[in-house]
């Protein structure tokens, strides 16, 4: 095993009172009845954001078969999701490029694009974003258009069938320019962030926005930076630079609930970018700040997309700030604050825990937080990102927090200064395992590790090629228990070698 360090509690200044080392109870978020059962229908595995579950996947000490699909037209796709099973159990795998959406099928020792839908859009708009229904439409977006595309299959029970749009949702000019977050509500709405950092609920039955509601914040990032995870009681939590808002969607209406401040960049950080109503300037503030992330620079984001821990009336939402020396994972109770709660000194309320991350930084040759961490019960994964383009030595570290509701306080259970994980970890119960790809030296290697300890128990040398670069995608895993992630050119497909 390489290096790994169990960090003390004089290293984080205060341990939980959790069992370091024992591994999460199975349990997840009840079953959503708008979103297809194919075990990962929108980006990040649930509404909650959590990129976990009680997955078939490839086990410890196991060797992997690889495949390889180049891009389909308009680049990569970041962001893989699955629709359900067809009769004969092959599985389709949806993506979305800078010019329309992809079809690839799983199915055994296949792995092949079977159709490309084109959609109208700009160029540097990247409607990534995308989700499959219940019904088996699959859900994207034309930011041009401000439009909403329902798209399936051209027949019904189709493996080989191409894409074709079934219907579409215009959003009005006058409610305002759509961003690419956008999620779905327990009851049938597709919610979505707008330009003017207002949230729209749009009827999926009826085509029809019907609420809007102001975020009452004055910062862009907002709008574009981080997706927002929605529970099953309605409420969905927002961040941007400097707070996290919770809104409840309950009866057909928005109603904040509580808003806290927090500076998710860190002191020193207050945005040099002029606030502007102008469409135009908003695309450029926001390719602005895609060059610096991209880059590594201090002071960009407004954190990671939050996740969820707990029920909705005693859990807590997790986000990892962009705080120097050290990213923070950062805690905030999501339902009423507990009576007897004191605070933490110097922040709101509403903070539940802070914890300075051994391996999430970006001074040096580090990179701020970019890529959400995964979920599995009280337990949090935070992997180091090393940017669109690590070298042969990138700054690497994977590490556990888990989260006590008893102590009310984070405990670091395990950190792995060795291991490079590039892409957002994905964690599954049924192999004890969280996964992710990386570099070791030149070489790109596919890793698992283990839950309880961070041992390396799963790795897989891929080799040199850029086909396998992470540059910072999800890890989608399949019905058959293969693993899907995006490179620069292309979508990998690795799973476990009979």
């Amino acid at each position: 095993m390489r290096k790994l360090a169990l960090v003390s509690a004089s290293l984080i200044g205060v341990l939980s009172t959790v069992a370091l080392g024992s591994a999460p109870a199975q349990t997840g978020p009840s079953r959503h009845p708008y979103l297809a059962d194919s075990g990962w229908p929108i980006f990040h595995q649930s509404t909650q954001a959590q990129a976990s579950g009680d997955f078939e996947a490839p086990r410890q000490n196991s060797r992997l078969r690889t495949q390889f699909d180049r891009n389909a037209p308009g680049g990569t796709s970041p962001w893989t999701v699955l629709a359900e099973a067809y009769s004969n159990g092959s599985q389709a795998a949806i993506g979305s490029t800078r010019q329309g959406i992809v079809k690839r099928l799983i199915d055994g020792e296949s792995f092949d694009q079977v159709s490309f839908l084109p959609l109208p859009r700009q160029r540097l708009d990247f409607d990534w974003n995308l989700l499959v229904l219940q019904t088996g439409e699959i859900v994207s977006t034309s930011r041009r258009e401000n439009t909403f595309y329902l798209v399936g299959d051209t027949s019904t029970d189709c493996p080989s069938c191409e894409l074709e749009v079934k219907r579409t949702i215009v959003i009005p000019e006058e409610i305002g320019q759509m961003t690419i977050h956008f999620t779905l509500s327990y009851d049938g709405h597709l919610m979505v962030l707008l330009e003017n950092n207002r949230i729209a609920a749009v009827s999926l039955d009826t085509g029809e926005v019907v609420a809007v509601h102001d975020l009452a914040v004055s910062d862009e990032s907002v709008s574009f930076h981080n997706a927002f995870p929605m529970d099953e009681s309605g409420r969905l939590y927002i961040s941007s630079q400097t707070a996290i808002s919770a809104i409840d969607w309950r009866e057909g209406r928005f109603q904040t609930a509580w808003s806290a401040e927090y500076d998710f960049r860190g002191p020193g950080c207050q945005s040099d970018e002029p606030s502007s109503p102008r469409r135009f300037s908003r695309r450029r503030t926001r390719f602005r700040e895609a060059l610096r992330v991209a880059r590594g620079e201090r002071c960009t984001g407004s954190g990671t997309t939050p996740s969820l821990i707990g029920s909705p009336e005693t859990g807590v939402v997790v986000a990892v700030d962009g705080h120097a020396p050290q990213n923070r994972l950062v805690a905030f109770w999501r339902g009423a604050i507990p009576s007897d709660w004191q605070g933490l000194p110097g922040e709101e309320r509403r903070v539940a825990a802070v914890l300075a991350l051994p391996h999430s930084t970006p001074e040096g040759a580090g990179f701020t937080a970019e890529n959400s961490p995964a979920v599995l019960n009280n337990s949090v994964f935070v992997a180091q990102w090393a940017g669109l383009t690590p070298g042969c030595d990138p700054v690497s570290g994977v590490q556990r927090v888990d989260w006590d509701p008893n102590a009310r306080r984070f405990g670091l259970v395990w950190a792995n200064e060795a291991v490079h994980f590039n892409g957002i970890p994905t964690a599954s119960t049924r192999t004890n395992l969280v996964y992710g790809s990386g570099r070791v030296g030149c070489s790109y290697h596919y890793r698992g590790l283990d839950i309880e300890t961070g041992e390396v128990l799963l790795d897989q040398r891929l080799g040199r090629d850029a086909r396998y670069l992470d540059q910072g995608n999800q890890h989608t895993v399949a019905k058959d228990g293969s693993i899907l992630y995006s490179s620069r050119r292309g979508i990998v497909r690795l799973r476990q070698a009979q």
